[in-house]
């Protein structure tokens, strides 16, 4: 599993700093409970992969055996059988991020293999744009925000694993390709998707969307650094870091005063949504780590504690995290706000990496 870094928490007033910690402690144990229990027995989902990460995530912090043995009954047939590398990547694709985790926890060289075989499908087979991003929905040549995350830390994370530079170098690519064709040049943020053939895009700022590019960042620019290549790759790396910063001081500007962030983020008549705050949580905590530059560090930790605290709130007592919005396909502000809020396994899985990471400091 990757290290954490030590960061200093910012907390929200009229509590300690100790407080916010157990605070923030106590809710991770709850999701992390559950969430262990519904990885073995609940409808298989895409999103599991991420819930699967985030338990091994929240093994390490809380020094606990459950998760890990949730995680490992969950690989066990799929390791059995290998890892689906037919049809759109979507379904699959995250998948190769806990088995790498896995295997740096356990050296079962197993775990190496399945994630192998998906980035080399990716690297190899999948569709893509003539630049070369992915394409995620063939025969559709679109470029979605939530891909680079899907795919570019673990191609990060296994080139660094084997060594190879060019790999980590196409990552570095991925990112970069999903904000040329993705970016809206007023805001930094990210559109939802990108229409290749027509040269457009779809018509809102999608929160979740944004903080999948957001988490993404980091990851890759931490293994280049990891691999000792950040003066090889240092213009990637500079063009990578200049996006996270843009979109994160605008993220943060767009917070409601709740810790959350609306599903169309710059939309106060949309809805406020719970797995956009965890990801963003995530990337804040990980950009004020890392002194991320042109980040506005004030603004940046009031966002931090506050998104913390929001989603933490958003933890029932059956360790349930609520208020996420479903799979979201790219619509108009009114198919936005339709789309239902309950839970779900990718948000699940990105809170329990926030709330690590935070007790982590």
């Amino acid at each position: 599993m990757r290290d954490f870094v030590p960061v200093r928490s910012f907390f929200v007033v009229f509590m300690s700093e100790a407080e916010f910690i157990d605070e923030v402690r106590d809710a991770l144990e709850r999701l992390t409970a559950n969430a262990s229990r519904e990885l073995l027995v609940k409808q298989p989902h895409w999103g599991d992969a991420i819930l699967c990460d985030g338990l091994l995530y929240a093994a390490q912090v809380l020094k606990s055996d459950a998760p890990i043995e949730a995680a490992q009954r969950w690989f066990e047939p799929k390791l059995a059988a290998g890892p689906r590398t037919n049809g759109w990547f979507w379904f699959w694709a995250a998948e190769a991020l806990p088995a790498l985790d896995r295997y740096l926890q356990t050296k079962d060289p197993r775990y190496l293999e399945y994630a192998r075989a998906i980035v080399s499908f990716m690297e190899n087979s999948a569709a893509r744009t003539p630049d070369g991003a992915f394409v995620p929905h063939p025969p559709a040549l679109e470029v979605w925000i939530d891909v680079c995350y899907f795919t570019a830390p673990a191609l990060a994370l296994l080139g660094r694993i084997s060594g190879k530079a060019t790999m980590l170098e196409r990552a570095a690519d991925q990112m970069i390709l999903h904000r040329d064709h993705l970016i809206d040049p007023k805001s930094g943020l990210f559109w939802h998707v990108a229409y290749i053939d027509r040269n457009s895009h779809s018509p809102c700022l999608w929160a979740r969307g944004n903080s999948w590019f957001s988490i993404a960042a980091p990851q890759v620019i931490a293994e280049i650094e990891a691999a000792g290549l950040s003066q090889p790759l240092a213009a990637k790396v500079k063009r990578i870091r200049e996006a996270l910063a843009l979109q994160l001081n605008k993220g943060a500007s767009l917070q409601d005063d709740s810790g959350l962030w609306h599903t169309v983020i710059d939309r106060d008549d949309s809805y406020l949504e719970s797995s956009s705050a965890a990801g963003f949580a995530l990337a804040l905590g990980r950009a004020l780590r890392s002194r991320l530059p042109g980040l506005d560090a004030a603004r940046a930790r009031d966002a931090y504690s506050r998104a913390l605290a929001a989603i933490c709130s958003k933890i029932d007592s059956h360790g349930a995290f609520n208020g996420v919005s479903q799979q979201t396909p790219p619509g108009d502000l009114a198919f936005y706000n339709s789309i239902e809020i309950g839970t779900a396994p990718y948000a699940t899985g990105v809170c329990m990496m926030a709330l690590s990471e935070a007790i982590e400091t």
